[in-house]
């Protein structure tokens, strides 16, 4: 694969989404979108149409059955590349889609540069995982543990109160309201948080909190 231009189909049920990754995937001379999909049928008259090299697949898109429908298409074109881009942070999800084949993960919080790095591996015949996923699964794709997680930074009432919150997506004025402090103070403990749990972004607080137990709505 490495050499050639990458044929893309993109597989998302959001127009708006669909539309933004193609004018990402524009600004590479290496990559080239050939078709879009909105829901499963709509992918596999794509990969009927086309010849495609990656899938860049939404697990929340109608008709996805996730593992089912990925072993399905690693059977049906076993010369496929799949990269999953969602917004699921779920450890059983990133496991079991690992398991049935695809070749990457990332989350629909990360940067645009993880899509790029993704797909630069794809080439090399790489799996990817994005940082936020990275950090929560071992070389086999298993999740760890989560008293390891405690034992390694004891976290306070409120700092799991604001993980919780931020991981469901929660805005900053809005943390604020439900527990009666100020947005700034929010902000400094999400700050602590990343610090101290060494992570960089909501996405892998997201992950950590999914790990932890913690409720994440």
């Amino acid at each position: 694969m490495e050499g050639k231009r990458l044929n893309v189909l993109i597989a998302d049920d959001h127009s708006i989404v669909r539309e933004g990754l193609r004018f990402l995937l524009s600004t590479r001379d290496d990559v080239q979108v050939v078709c879009d999909a909105a829901h499963s049928d709509g992918i596999l008259a794509g990969l009927a149409q086309h010849s495609v090299d990656l899938l860049l697949l939404d697990l929340g898109m109608p008709g996805v059955n996730r593992l089912q429908f990925i072993r399905d298409l690693r059977t049906q074109f076993p010369r496929l590349k799949i990269l999953v881009l969602t917004a699921n942070v779920e450890l059983s999800t990133i496991r079991g889609v690992l398991d049935a084949g695809v070749h990457g993960y990332i989350t629909k919080a990360d940067d645009s540069h993880e899509l790029l790095d993704a797909i630069d591996a794809v080439r090399r015949n790489e799996c990817y995982l994005a940082a936020a996923v990275r950090f929560a699964v071992d070389g086999h794709g298993r999740a760890g543990s989560g008293d390891h997680l405690i034992a390694e930074a004891a976290l306070t009432r409120r700092e799991r109160q604001i993980l919780t919150l931020v991981a469901q997506g929660t805005h900053a004025r809005d943390i604020a309201e439900q527990l009666h402090i100020s947005p700034l103070t929010v902000r400094k403990h999400r700050e602590n948080l990343m610090r101290k749990l060494d992570l960089h972004n909501t996405a892998e607080l997201a992950v950590y909190a999914v790990r932890l137990g913690l409720a994440t709505g």
